[in-house]
C-alpha cells in the first residue's frame, strides 16, 4: 500500500483574461510528481481572492476523482482549506490518499 498528499494550486495564467494555470501534485515516498498542469477558464467570476482558492480546490478534488482514481489512488483524509490571503497563491487543501 502506498500513501501520499495531493495538493493543487491556481495562479493567473497572464493570458490577459482570467484564465487561471492548475497545478495539481503528488507527493510520495518516491517523490514529487505533477498530476495537472492546465489553463482553465473559471467556472464561477473571480471577484475575491476566496473564488481563486475555490477553483484551486474544486480542480484538485476533480483530478483525485479523474486522473488518480483511474491509477487506483483513494482519498482518506483531507486537511482545511487554507485561509485565503492576497500575498499567497491560491491553494487547495491537503489531501491525504492511498494506492492499495
Amino acid at each position: 500500500m502506498l500513501f501520499g498528499r495531493v495538493e493543487g494550486v491556481a495562479e493567473p495564467a497572464n493570458d490577459g483574461g482570467d484564465a487561471l494555470r492548475v497545478i495539481v501534485t503528488l507527493e510520495t515516498g518516491q517523490g514529487l510528481r505533477v498530476v495537472r498542469d492546465d489553463v482553465l477558464a473559471p467556472v464561477r467570476p473571480l471577484k475575491t481572492m476566496a473564488d481563486a482558492y475555490w477553483h484551486a480546490d474544486q480542480w484538485t478534488q476533480e483530478t483525485i476523482g479523474t486522473t488518480l482514481a483511474e491509477e487506483g489512488w483513494e482519498v482518506v483524509g483531507a486537511g482545511e482549506p487554507p485561509e485565503p490571503r492576497a500575498d499567497d497563491v491560491p491553494r487547495s487543501s491537503t489531501y491525504a490518499v492511498r494506492k492499495l
